[in-house]
């Protein structure tokens, strides 16, 4: 099993931030058919997480490809950019594997 995590943190207004959050996910859940969780963080700076699972690689691989085609995530995130909710700097996405 894979586990996918994306943070990122939040500077422009959170409310918005937030909901943006779960917007891009259910585009990505649309496009790619992998539900994607969102969490807030608690306590410290505002971020955001999105984490979504895999059965292997491949399976992740095929999934980046269907998002990566999708123009509603391309516009989507061309979005939130122009909006400057998230710090580009701080973005960051993990692929982890079940031990």
């Amino acid at each position: 099993m894979i586990t996918v995590s994306t943070r990122a943190r939040i500077i422009g207004p959170i409310p918005d931030a937030m909901a943006w959050a779960h917007e891009i996910a259910g585009v990505v859940t649309k496009a790619s058919g992998a539900e994607v969780q969102v969490a807030a963080r608690i306590g410290g700076h505002s971020e955001v997480l999105w984490v979504s699972r895999y059965d292997d690689l491949a399976a992740f691989e095929a999934s980046m490809e269907k998002i990566q085609g999708s123009a509603d995530y391309d516009a989507s995130v061309r979005g939130a950019i122009s909006k400057g909710f998230f710090d580009g700097a701080s973005i960051e996405q993990a692929l982890w594997r079940t031990a």
